[in-house]
Order: C-alpha cells, then structure tokens, then sequence
C-alpha cells in the first residue's frame, strides 16, 4: 500500500491547484532609448538612406534631404554619397565620416549580412533607377567597399532582405514604373549572380518592406504594403514566397484586432523578432496618405491653380496632422494575425531605416535612423527600441514542481532499498504488473518531444502526424506474434543478446554501441526541450536549467533500476495524460467566444487535416507518413532497447502482450489531446494576437507559453511538471538501458565472472555518465537554431537505428542469411539514409523505411554468396521452439 500513497497524492493535488487564485502574468514590454543624433545639431536628418552593421559599427550611407529650401515651398532634393559610422551604437558618442559611396544614392534596399552591409539599387536624382550593388565592410575602423554582382534591372524603392542564406529583393519601380520582379542572391555564391523569382502577383508595390521570417515549415520571403502610383491603390495584404515551392502565396489583411479597417504599410521597415514575428516600425496614415496621392494623380492630369494650393497646404500642415504610424504594428506567421502595440512618438516616421543588432549579452535592439517626421521634413532621430518578455514564475509554481521532483529523488530511494543484485536492477525481479509496463513504454515513448513538440507541429501545420500514432497500435500485432517470444523465450537481458546467437558477437556489439549512441543523443534532445520550456516560461538560464534536469534525473534513475523507472513512469503517465486533456479543454473553451469558435477557425485553416494525398517523397503526404509510421515504429518496438527492457519486466509473455496493446491503444487515445492542444493554441491566439511572446525563440516553446501566460498558477506549475515527468520517464529510460547494454554487452563479456554487486555498481556507473554525456550535448544543443524539434528527432531515429532494425528482421525472418552478410547489409542500408539526409530532398520519415530496406534487401542478395552455415535452432521464426516457456 505504501507504493500507492504518492501515486494518490498526485492525483488529488490537481484539485486543490485547481481552486487558487491567479498569479501576475507574463507580459511584453519594450524600451525605447535615444542615441546620438545622426548630425550634431537638430537639423534636417535624411530619409532613404542605406543603413546596416558591420563589425560592430552602425554604418548611414547616402539618403536624401531638403537641406536648403524646404520641399513644400519647391526647395530641391539633394542626394548624398557619405558614409557615416557609428562605434558601439548603443552607447556611441560620436558620428564620423569613414567613406564615400561611388555615387549619390537613395530609396535603394539595405541589408546587413555576416560580411557586411549590402546596398543594393537605389536612384541619384529621382528619376533613373540603378543597378548598382556594393558591400560595406568595416575592419579595424577603416571602410571597404566591394562591388557584387548588379541587378539585372534598375530598381529603387523596394522591398528586401536577407536570410537562409539569399539576400532578396521585389517590387519597387523601375525609371518611375512600378516593377512585379522579384530576385535573390546566394550571399555563398555571389558569382552566380540574381537568380530571377516568380513575379509579384497583382499590383505594383512601390516603397513597401521586405523580411524574411519562418514560415510553418521552413523560412519564407514576405513583402508586405507598398502602392501602386499608376493605380493609386494601396496594398492592404502581403505576399510570401516560398521558395521550396517557387509560389508567392498572400497574406490576411494588414487589420490588427480592433481597427476598423486595413492599415498601410507604405515607408514602413519590418524586422524579425523571434521565430515566426514580424515587426513594422513607421509608415504613412492610409486615408490621409489616399488621398494625396489621388490629389496628385488629378494635378498631373489636369493641373490648376486650386489643386496646386492644396497640395502645398497638405504639405504645409502641422506634424501631428499626417499621423504616420506611432504603434509598432505585430504580424504572427503561424497564425496569420496581426496585433497593434506600444505607442511612441518616435516611431512615427516614414523612410527611416530600422536595423537589428545584438549587444554583447545577445540581447536583440533595433535602431531606428531619421526618417521622415512628416513629407519633405526628415527627421535626425536616432532611437533604439528594444523589446523583452518578463516571466513570473511564482512560488506556487516552484511548490507543485520542487515537491514533484522531490517524489521523484524518494521513488529512486525506495526502490534502491529493494534491491537485492543485477536481476533487480535491470528486469525488476519480473515483479511488474502488465498495465504497469504498458504505462510505462507509453511514458517513455512519449517524451518532452511528445507532449511539446506535437502541440507546437499541429499549432504550425496540421494533423498530418496523427496516422504516425495509427501506427503503432498497427505494428503492436506483429510485434507481440513474431518478435516478443524471442526476447523472452530466449531469456536475453538486452535486445542484442539475440543478435549474437544468430549472427555473431561483432553484430551484437555493432548494434549495442549504434544504439548507445542514438540514446545519448535522444538524452540531450529530450534534456533540451524542457530546459527551453523553462528558460520560456520563468527566465532561468537555459543551461542551468540542463544541468539540474540531468542531474535529477541521473540520481533517482540510477539508484532504482528499472523499477524505479517504470513506476514513476506510470506516475509521470497520469500526469501527462491528465494534464493533456486539461490543457485541450480549456483552449476549446478559451478560444474567441468559445468551442463553436474553435471549430470554425480550425476548419476555415484547414487545422484538422489528416491526409496530403500527393505524391510528393519530399513532404508529410500520407504515403509518406503511413511507410515512415510503420517502419519508425517498428525500429523502436523490435531493437529498442529502453521498449524491450519492458517486455522483460512482467511475470509471463501473455503479460508483456497485454502491456504492448495497452501502449498502442493509449498512442492512438491520448494522441489526440496532443494534436487538439496544437490546434487550440492556433486558434486561442489568433483570436488572442498581443497574446503572445513576441520574442519567442523557438516555436516548441509555444505549448509551455501557453501553460504560464493563461492558465492560473499552480496548475500552471503541474502542467510544466508534467513536461519535466516526460522528460524525466524517457531520460530515466534512456539512462537505464544504457547501463543495462553497456554492462551486459560489452562489460561483461570482457569480465565474464563478475559478481552481481560489480555488476550492480558498474551499471549505476555507466547510467552517470551516459546522463553526463547527453547532459554535455544537450548545453551544445542549446545554441543550435532547430525549426522542429519533432523533425529533429525522427531524422536521428531514421538515421542511427533503421539498420539496427533490419538487423532483426534479417535474423528472425531469412534463415539464409548469415554475419557477413548481414553486416554488410546493414552498413550498406545505413550509408543510403546518409546519403539520402545530405545529398537529397527526400523526407526524413522515410528514412527509417528506406535503411530497413535496403539492409534486408542487399543482405538477402548477398547470401547466396556467402548463405548461413550454423544450426539456426530456436532462433528464426520457423524453428523458434514453440515448447520452451517464459
């Protein structure tokens, strides 16, 4: 009864969390910090300027003014070539001239790249448009300038960008006519020159911004706003280009939540802000904007003294009149949303340059550089603006988690007593109970990567993932008919024992250490989710929060042995699964007006889709997922060592069947409350835009998000410990069968007569510092930018353990097949997934069916030249000894 009275505790827990009061909540904020003027006395400043960082300076280089006359009373614009920098733009004295530019140039695109700044295009009198590219480059306080290749037209007043490697650029007008092209350059391979895109559909977009930012799969190319002087219309949407399809698909219309109608994007500048925001700075009034282009277009058809007088008085009026934009204006890219934010005069300005630059803690500004205050006027403001994410975690968050983690460290303690010898610690004496077991692989295939990485994959696509779960209900048949009586018939502590008895110690030992490998690498993903969770939702630094998830997890996982891991598995099981369900239901209810909302936003999207019924290999269409479900799910069910370990915990094999289906119908069950939650949190904040972290780094964070920023607090922190249950189960897991098959594998077979306490102690040993390892790759992964985690994962688990799968379907299934050439083929099946990783567009989930494949299939063909030559008894299917019992 004792082993129970935690389990309980943590079931009623829930209930008295449930009656708590909320704790403040996250919340956005930004700081807007005057530099240095761009000149010393507060006179005309510049407008369509080049702008950008390079080697830590803030680099201006030509732009345009009025400086002598003003332009309402006919003064004339003058175009510079200077270059002035700025050192340390953050805390800067002083301007200095470094350069001059070839030539006067304005209203180009300028970007900053790892090499430099970019300035591409532009005019010198207003009238021609150039072609013209140059790289500047500071090194050492001295200007270079580098000549790239030139467009293939003249260009000015576009939208541009850099990111995934391409600078691009679109729109814009060439010679005073509104231009549709669109091109990128690989900044890799300049010498290949522009690459020519797609054409802008619909149309002209003069002086609208360009950014690229991730898309739901992969980045994409945006323009947003602009107009089109022949037609006078102003864009109320935006266009991304993707460039995996070579399509350029729109955008919502440019309404936050609450306006009245669509906003203009024209002489606005956008930037990136963590990973799927984008953020516009500036821009003209639509209406006001409407109508003095309109008034312009009937003065230049039918000129007259009445609408001459008005057009001076429209450029004579009061600053405050015009109102440009003030707001930072948010557009969500997984979301399609918009949101209007943070009022400051000094954002309202149209034409100025807005460029990134990280500080030495790697803290995101953006610097906003003169621009136009009203027309004709420039303004020689220069404004960092620099928005942060404060989180509150609160102590009733911290009770719920330290008091879990605390049960976690006594389960490990109370099992180690219990222990009498290496039976123990790797199988649990046979002690567990088949709904035990079950739980327990259900827990540990789930994982951080399940109870995050799914949500944040439905929130960004679809369902398309869900026949993957289908799957594994599907493989639970074969599983149970044809491999589980060889594990434990055979009486094998590790998968890999079978290995040697039907090849040869050399394949054992291939698959142990392959397998190894993968599981420490599985470690530090799953360490690394929920550190980023953390990191998210309470603003503790990422790496300490790796390093104490390892260290927990090390402790309670390998002072109980396997016991310990499959009971708090079922814990942590009814924590996910309870808190699953729970997060589901409050974002149907929580979404607009509630669940008839949710429902119609998810279908409108297309959020329940099940099936891509093309045929493209290089996507998540079905024929894809169902052939990677099946194989991913066979690998992990038939050579996993951490799944097969259970199988060998219960009494008999009847038990260890039942706890097989009982993992397979759960998958297919609770599955759905992951995917439901994923659809929730699009739905909840596209109806909830100024919701959410405008500087989320990573998409997998948006679940935890969720968590500390809507839900009240101490449920909150059960939820977020139900993230660290997911990890901890798989982690404990992972650690588990590590030690199991580094001792039984390779330790023991170099000491054969190791006595049960050595055995004991070498295993524990082996579990720290496989903990230790994965913990070291997780901090290295922490700095790696990954778009999905889920991705991630399952091109690691095609890689590294396909032919490992293929080694058992070899040997349980082809009797002919002998060690030469089941080696062979295996290398061979593990070399095309490679291959096919690097070389290929292919899909990762198809990987793990192509290295099954193609080990079998050479491995077969090679046995007629080198065939089995060894008395196969009890070690295929069609001798397998059906008398021998459990």
């Amino acid at each position: 009864m004792k082993r129970y009275r935690l389990l309980i505790l943590l079931l009623i827990l829930p209930l008295t969390l449930l009656a708590q009061q909320k704790e403040e909540k996250q919340f956005n904020d930004v700081r807007f910090e005057a530099v240095q003027p761009l000149f010393n006395t507060p006179t005309e400043g510049l407008s369509g300027h080049f702008a950008g960082v390079s080697d830590k300076y803030l680099l201006v280089a030509g732009g345009c003014n009025f400086p002598e006359v003003p332009a309402a009373l006919g003064g004339a614009k003058k175009f510079y070539d200077t270059v002035l920098a700025l050192e340390d733009p953050l805390n800067g004295k002083q301007w200095v001239s470094v350069g001059r530019l070839p030539k006067p140039l304005a209203y180009g695109v300028s970007i900053s790249t790892p090499e430099g700044v970019v300035c591409i295009g532009g005019t010198q009198d207003g009238k021609v448009s150039e072609s013209d590219v140059f790289l500047l480059q500071m090194q050492k306080g001295k200007l270079s300038i580098k000549t790239l290749p030139a467009l293939p037209i003249g260009l000015d007043q576009m939208a541009g960008a850099f990111g995934d490697g391409y600078i691009y650029v679109a729109g814009g007008q060439t010679n005073g006519r509104p231009s549709n092209k669109a091109f990128r350059l690989s900044i890799g391979h300049t010498n290949q020159g522009w690459e020519e895109l797609p054409d802008l559909p619909g149309a002209g977009r003069v002086q609208s911004c360009g950014v690229v930012q991730n898309g739901a799969l992969n980045p994409l190319f945006y323009v947003f706003g602009g107009f089109d002087p022949t037609t006078n219309l102003i864009a109320d949407n935006g266009l991304a280009y993707n460039p995996k399809k070579n399509v350029w698909e729109p955008t919502s219309r440019i309404l936050p939540e609450g306006a009245s109608s669509p906003q203009a994007l024209v002489g606005a500048q956008a930037v990136v802000s963590g990973s799927g925001h984008i953020v516009f700075f500036g821009g003209v009034n639509r209406e006001i904007f409407q109508q003095a282009i309109q008034r312009g277009k009937q003065l230049a058809e039918h000129p007259s003294a009445a609408l001459k007088e008005a057009q001076t008085q429209y450029m004579l009026r009061p600053t405050a009149w015009y109102q440009f934009n003030d707001h930072l204006l948010v557009y969500q890219t997984i979301t399609d949303s918009w949101a209007r934010v943070f009022q400051n005069p000094r954002l309202a300005r149209a034409g100025a340059a807005v460029v990134p630059f990280r500080d030495g803690n790697g803290q995101q500004h953006w610097i906003v550089v003169d621009g136009e205050s009203k027309p004709g006027i420039r303004s020689a403001d220069v404004t960092t603006v620099t928005m942060t994410y404060t989180a509150r975690f609160g102590w009733l968050n911290w009770a719920v988690l330290i008091a879990y983690l605390i049960a976690m460290i006594a389960l490990g303690f109370y099992f180690m007593r219990r222990q009498k010898g290496g039976e123990d610690f790797f199988k649990g004496g046979g002690r567990i109970p088949w709904w035990a077991a079950g739980i327990s692989i259900f827990a540990t295939m789930l994982s951080a990567i399940t109870y995050m990485s799914i949500p944040a994959k439905a929130y960004a696509t679809d369902w398309a993932y869900y026949p993957m779960q289908i799957c594994i209900l599907l493989i639970s048949f074969p599983v149970i008919k044809y491999f589980l009586p060889f594990f434990r018939r055979l009486n094998v502590t590790t998968a890999y024992e079978y290995l040697e008895r039907r090849f040869n110690y050399t394949t054992r030992l291939m698959a142990s250490l392959l397998f190894i490998v993968f599981m420490v690498a599985r470690t530090a993903l799953v360490l690394f989710l929920p550190s980023l969770a953390m990191t998210a939702v309470t603003g503790i630094n990422i790496y300490i929060c790796i390093v104490l998830m390892a260290a927990i997890t090390i402790v309670y996982c390998t002072m109980g042995g396997v016991e310990a891991v499959v009971w708090g598995d079922v814990i942590q099981g009814i924590i996910l699964v309870g808190g699953a369900f729970l997060a589901a239901g409050y974002l149907i209810v929580n979404t607009g007006q509630g669940a008839d909302d949710f429902f119609r936003l998810a279908w409108d999207n297309d959020k329940f889709r099940l099936f891509d019924w093309s045929f493209d290999y290089r996507n998540a269409c079905f024929w894809v997922v169902i052939l990677g479900g099946l194989a991913n799910n066979l690998i992990s069910y038939t050579s996993d060592q951490t799944v097969i370990q259970r199988y060998l915990t219960t009494k008999d094999e009847r038990s260890a069947a039942r706890g097989i289906l009982t993992n397979g119908l759960m998958s297919v069950v609770v599955t759905i409350a992951f995917f439901t939650i994923g659809t929730g949190l699009y739905t909840f904040f596209k109806t909830h835009p100024a919701a959410m972290d405008m500087t989320m780094a990573k998409t997998d964070a948006i679940f935890p998000f969720f968590m500390m920023s809507q839900l009240p607090a101490g449920l909150a922190g059960l939820l977020i410990a139900a993230v660290f249950a997911a990890t901890m189960s798989t982690i404990a897991s992972n650690i588990n069968s590590v030690s199991t098959a580094f001792t039984i594998d390779l330790y023991k077979k170099l000491y054969p007569s190791l006595s049960s306490s050595t055995t004991l102690r070498v295993a524990r040993v082996a579990g720290v510092v496989t903990g230790v390892v994965g913990m070291l790759i997780a901090i290295l992964m922490a700095t790696v930018n990954i778009q999905s985690l889920l991705d991630y994962f399952n091109t690691i688990l095609g890689l590294l353990s396909g032919g490992i799968g293929g080694l058992f379907l070899m040997g349980i299934f082809f009797p002919r097949i002998g060690a030469r050439a089941a080696l062979i083929g295996f290398l061979c099946g593990t070399a095309a997934v490679f291959y096919m990783n690097f070389l290929t567009s292919v899909n990762f989930l198809l990987f793990g069916f192509v290295s099954m494949g193609v080990s079998v299939l050479v491995a077969y063909i090679l046995s007629f030249l080198f065939p089995e030559a060894n008395t196969l008894a009890g070690l295929t299917w069609k001798t397998l000894d059906k008398s021998v019992k459990s």
